[in-house]
């Protein structure tokens, strides 16, 4: 009886590096050989990540700030005629640059990603 090709399942090359140390990789950003375990879901090491995190941070409040400066603007000139006194409208734009941070990390991080090659 004959075998099929699907039923035999593909077999990985693993390459192993010294005793103890594992697989080893490469990393997708810096193309650094380091074990595998060292390396995130995305395959970049510690220091990519760190570099990445830094970058995220300075990029989130740039974000953020374009986010949050013309709703401020419009606030002060146009929006709060009547509905509430100017103090009042801190909160919405505390919201606003807490919800534009958090959006401007996920684009400089999926940027920066994208730049790097993964």
């Amino acid at each position: 009886m004959r075998s099929s090709k699907r039923s035999t399942p593909r077999r990985r090359r693993l390459e192993i590096g010294p005793i103890g140390e594992g697989p080893r990789a490469i990393c997708r950003s810096c193309d650094e050989d380091l074990p595998q375990s060292t390396l995130d879901d995305d395959g970049w090491c510690p220091q990519c990540r760190w570099a990445l995190g830094k970058a995220a941070a300075r990029g989130q409040h740039a974000v953020a700030a374009l986010i949050t400066v013309p709703f401020a603007i419009w606030i002060a000139v146009e929006g709060t005629r009547g509905y509430f006194p100017l103090y009042a409208w801190a909160i919405p734009l505390a919201a606003a640059y807490y919800l534009g941070m958090r959006i401007g990390r996920e684009v400089v991080r999926g940027w920066v990603r994208s730049r790097r090659g993964t």
